[in-house]
């Protein structure tokens, strides 16, 4: 762990530009962990490197699926927050904030709290990471945080503070939202699980006999369309095993033994789990 990290310190003395900047990189296995895989992380998400940064003060939130920066020199203030998942490839969608929303989010944060926030060394069973990049004209700090809970000591506290300020400010629920929504069918890593995306073929997609008469008895037994919420569609199910709309383009109705639309009700949560919340609907192949 110190070889790696006092390879990161020379990259910084020898490179003219980190050499500018004094560090405070805390010295354990996490840091370095989240050190090792900060450039690809940069560069796949296409951020800004604040370890070179010149601004006057730049503030960097890591999430399990979301990273929040705010930038702020001598005459502007600027943020960008991106939603990234993956699927077979990393997935991301960007939104820039004007500088009115930015400094609002700027003058609710007490820049002396952040900093002078230390690392903390608390870990924990279920959870994840929250890493800070705080970077400065002279100044390159990181630290870390396991689930922040405000009970657990000042520097929580004051984290959970400032994510609230931001997630209240840029409506981070909504966002998150209209990101699954835009993502095309299929299932993302989210958190500590995957999130299933399932919406109806497009328009211009050929499809059968099959999938065109499931399509409108689903559309009308379930009131479900082309703009309806990721969390709101039905479970599917084919010959006993969970599959997708489009998995239905697969069939002509000469293949199919069995289909039926189930409206959501007590029996079908105590059946299929809260996966058929939504209703279930169930084929089988002959």
């Amino acid at each position: 762990m110190k070889q790696i990290l006092t390879l990161i310190i020379l990259i910084f003395l020898l490179n003219p530009t980190y050499g500018q900047k004094n560090l405070d990189i805390p010295e354990n296995k996490v840091i370095e962990s989240f050190m090792k895989s900060l450039p690809k992380k940069i560069e796949k998400l296409k951020l800004q490197d604040l370890r070179t940064s010149e601004d006057s003060l730049n503030i960097r939130i890591w999430q399990t699926h979301n990273v929040f920066t705010i930038n702020q020199n001598s005459d502007s203030t600027f943020s960008d927050y991106k939603i990234f998942t993956t699927n077979k490839e990393l997935v991301f969608k960007s939104f820039n904030f004007k500088e009115n929303i930015s400094q609002k989010i700027m003058d609710s944060l007490s820049v002396e709290t952040i900093m002078n926030l230390k690392d903390e060394n608390y870990r924990g069973i279920d959870g994840s990471f929250i890493f800070l990049e705080i970077s400065t004209g002279s100044i390159y700090k990181v630290v870390s945080y396991w689930s922040p809970s405000s009970e657990r000591s000042n520097d929580c506290e004051a984290v959970v503070e400032i994510l609230s300020v931001i997630n209240t400010t840029i409506d981070s629920k909504k966002l998150s939202n209209d990101f699954l929504n835009s993502l095309p069918s299929g299932s993302y890593r989210w958190g500590m699980t995957s999130v299933r995306i399932d919406r109806f073929l497009d328009k211009a997609v050929a499809k059968t006999d099959f999938y065109s008469r499931a399509e409108k008895k689903i559309e009308k037994e379930l009131s479900i369309t082309d703009k309806t919420n990721h969390w709101d569609y039905p479970l599917i199910l084919v010959n006993n095993k969970p599959a997708m709309l489009s998995d239905l383009n697969k069939y002509n109705d000469k293949e199919i033994a069995k289909f039926e639309v189930l409206k959501p009700d007590n029996n079908l949560i105590v059946l299929y789990g809260t996966n058929g919340s939504n209703g279930v609907v169930l084929i089988e192949t002959k």
